[in-house]
């Protein structure tokens, strides 16, 4: 049975959050409040959103095939399988029978091949399936850090002005899917709720409740820490301090003693550094991105990175991510840590975790950032159509249909009955959830990585080689990154 936060609090959250989250679904009817009787009255009926797909197309039974995969490089990275199949499980259930009402209505067949690839090679792997002219396959699900490149290489088809496609809908991502693009009418990637990854993929904070209150008293205090802006960088190095206990007495920090956080030399600091809302490019008056990173601000945010990662007490910097993250989960599982650094997909792995947990945002750098902002992680899938599809409007349609239905059934399945039913311990992460969420936030530069010569990933560069040096850094960089980018927005334009 979950545990209920005070009422206060509850309260509280619910006047600072949107009427209707991201995650929830409109029964179209417009309600409001009389003033005399406080009662809820219906005044009106907003007609619901449909599909681009008229109820009447037929694709006579055409088989439309989807290349995929579900093999990660880390085990601490999870996908969920788009094939679906009735095992019981929500989530299995949901997709298996999304997968049916779409073969129904558009009478089809979804052919799907889970390809075994690593998650990390499918940005080599298709490439050699469209190279060798192999039509075998009609939409492929690739992942972001390492495919989304091939779209300014000419390997996807723009599907920007493709028929059935409805992208200003909410089923799409569209300040997503611009955020990627380079010009007005290009879109090579699509980000929907089909592929649930957009939500998955979503950085956010774990922390003990338990520990919290053997320190703080107010096992729920932090999450008033975050409603009132004041969750930034400097608390999360005090908490940690004040926590941290040498437990072997080796007068290091380590993962045998109390900690205050674990963090790795990859995903993590992206997760801090875009949590500041630093920005790696803004968009020139011709919409073309442009690098404005180098300022005094993104100096000092490197600069306080370097120290919640090697100067401050309780804390532990670990490797890789694919070999360290389940260590570090592990520690906070068993009431060792009092923060785990995460993502959505995360909470998966912990429903056997004793303690008592609370989700909450990255924090802020500083009080005088004024919003939280979350960024997905990098190895989320996008769906793109090779350039030698040969059935554009079929695959089209079934896209469309295919995350309309996914925004009606499977984000709700997920969003509302796996992650804040199943998953979340209280009332409050369950809107905390919707505050990271509504938060999200991506670079065109950390979208395409090498195209910016690394200018998305400068952090992490950084840390790994253990300095704080940002000017150096930018200065090597900068020149290549400049050249590489122009580069890139070229090849995109050439292939509109």
């Amino acid at each position: 049975m979950k545990k209920r936060v005070t009422a206060l609090l509850l309260s509280a959250l619910l006047a600072a959050l949107p009427l209707v989250s991201c995650g929830s679904t409109d029964s179209g009817d417009e309600v409001t409040t009389d003033s005399q009787t406080g009662e809820a009255t219906t005044t009106s009926e907003v007609p619901a959103e449909t599909s681009g797909v008229p109820d009447d197309l037929d694709l006579e039974g055409e088989t439309i095939n989807i290349w995929y995969t579900t093999e990660s490089v880390s085990v601490a990275e999870t996908y969920v399988d788009i094939a679906g199949e009735l095992t019981g499980d929500i989530m299995d259930d949901t997709i298996y029978n999304l997968n049916r009402s779409v073969e129904d209505k558009l009478n089809c067949t979804l052919n799907f091949y889970n390809s075994g690839c690593l998650t990390s090679e499918t940005g080599a792997e298709v490439p050699k399936l469209i190279l060798a002219g192999d039509t075998s396959y009609d939409v492929y699900h690739v992942v972001q850090w390492n495919a989304a490149k091939l779209a300014a290489e000419g390997y996807y088809l723009n599907v920007y002005d493709a028929p059935y496609l409805s992208l200003d809908k909410p089923w799409w991502d569209a300040e997503y899917m611009q955020e990627m693009t380079v010009g007005e009418n290009t879109i090579y990637a699509l980000v929907g709720d089909y592929a649930i990854d957009r939500t998955r993929c979503l950085d956010c904070v774990y922390y003990n409740k338990d520990m919290y209150e053997d320190f703080y008293r107010d096992r729920d205090g932090l999450y008033t820490e975050v409603l009132e802006g004041n969750w930034t960088w400097e608390l999360l190095r005090q908490i940690s301090s004040d926590v941290y206990s040498d437990l072997n007495n080796d007068g290091v920090a380590t993962r045998d003693d109390r900690l205050g956080y674990c963090i790795n030399d990859y995903n993590n600091l992206d997760a801090l550094f875009y949590g500041t809302g630093a920005r790696v490019t803004e968009r020139d008056e011709e919409g073309m991105p442009t690098l404005v990173l180098n300022n005094e601000r993104v100096a000092n945010i490197i600069e306080d990175v370097y120290e919640l990662c090697f100067n401050t007490e309780g804390v532990f910097f670990s490797g890789p991510e694919y070999e360290d993250d389940v260590a570090n989960r592990t520690l906070f599982e068993n009431g060792n840590s009092m923060f785990l650094f995460g993502f959505f997909y995360t909470i998966e792995a912990m429903r056997e975790m004793k303690s008592d947990y609370g989700i909450i945002p990255f924090p802020k750098y500083d009080s005088d950032q004024t919003e939280y902002v979350s960024v997905v992680h990098d190895i989320m899938r996008m769906m793109v159509l090779p350039s030698n599809c040969t059935k554009v409007d079929s695959v089209c349609a079934v896209l469309e249909e295919l995350s309309f239905q996914g925004y009606n059934e499977l984000l709700p399945a997920y969003y509302d009955i796996v992650l804040k039913g199943k998953y979340v311990r209280d009332d409050v992460s369950a809107h905390m959830i919707d505050i990271i969420r509504d938060s999200c936030s991506t670079d065109i530069a950390y979208v395409y990585g090498d195209a910016f010569n690394g200018m998305g990933y400068i952090t992490r560069y950084l840390i790994q080689a253990k300095s704080s040096n940002f000017a150096s850094e930018y200065a090597k960089r900068e020149a290549a990154a400049i050249t590489q980018s122009n580069d890139f927005i070229e090849q995109f334009l050439s292939n509109e």
